[in-house]
Order: C-alpha cells, then structure tokens, then sequence
C-alpha cells in the first residue's frame, strides 16, 4: 500500500470517528449545544470544513484565505478561527452539516488525485507565493484532517462532557 493511500485510509478513519459523533449529537439534538469557550457543536464542524477548504485551496494553488470564505488573509490561528465562526454562526444546522460533509468529499476528491511523490513535495511547490517554505505538504495534510479532526473529538466530547454534568 503506498503512503498517500495509507494517509486516504488515516484520513478517512479519524473523519469518520468526527462524523459518527456528530450524528450522535444531531441524534440528541445537540448541534447547537454551546461550551465555555462560547463554540457550538455547529462552529466545531463548520471550522473543520472550513480548514478543509483551506488545505484544498493549498494543493489547488489557490488563495488559502480565500478558500475558507475569507475576505482578507489573517496571519495568526486565533483570530482566522473566530472569522470562520463569525462567517459561520448563521448558519442552520443542516447548512452547517452540509458544509462539514460536502468540503470533505471535495478534500477527498482533491486528495485522491495527489501521489506519494506529490505528498513530499513542498508547501511553496503549491503555493509559489510563500517560496520560501519548503517543508512537505504531507504535514499540512495530516495538520488540517486526521490530527484536526482529533483534537475537535476531544473538544466536543468535552463540551457535551460539561453539558452533562451542568444539568
């Protein structure tokens, strides 16, 4: 099995963990369910698809920023997060859901035509504007999918966790 399918089958495992969790909580009607940090279960997954779209953007060569609904580049993580979940916050929980599942399909799509030897080339080989960068693009794939999704497990989990225990 060559690495680029071994990180599709990565990639699609830890999504699907992210999914089957979501439908949990749409199950329970918990999508809008809000945490300390002010975030919702629906800005967690609008902020995966979002990021999602960025790292599509990146292999595509395109504008990053602009891939994720942006108006304007922001240079620092935390402020790019509260502009995905402004842009986001109107967003009905079937938008959301549809948001979350379509820009994955669409990564997936992009990913699957991307070889081994595509994954160890670097960042500014997609994106010549940053030629300075010439770490392999395989770090952004796995930063923005299978270890993303994984953080955003934990934070929901521990928003519901807190959900729970506040009742």
């Amino acid at each position: 099995m060559s690495p680029s399918n071994a990180q599709m089958q990565r990639i699609e495992a830890s999504w699907n963990q992210l999914a089957e969790l979501v439908n949990e909580v749409r199950d329970a009607d918990g999508l809008t369910q809000v945490g300390a940090d002010g975030w919702s279960v629906k800005d967690h997954i609008a902020h995966v698809a979002a990021w999602e779209h960025s790292l599509l953007a990146l292999i595509d060569g395109r504008d990053r920023p602009e891939g994720m609904g942006l108006s304007e580049p922001l240079e620092e993580i935390d402020p790019i997060n509260e502009a995905i979940r402004k842009l986001h916050e109107s967003d009905t929980v079937e938008e959301a859901l549809g948001y979350f599942r379509d820009s994955h399909a669409q990564l997936m799509a992009g990913l699957g035509k991307l070889s081994d030897a595509d994954l160890q080339k670097p960042y500014s080989h997609y994106q010549p504007s940053d030629p300075d960068e010439m770490r392999p693009v395989i770090g952004w794939v796995a930063g923005n999918t299978y270890e993303h999704y994984t953080e955003h497990i934990d934070w929901i989990n521990q928003l519901l966790s807190n959900s729970s225990a506040a009742r």
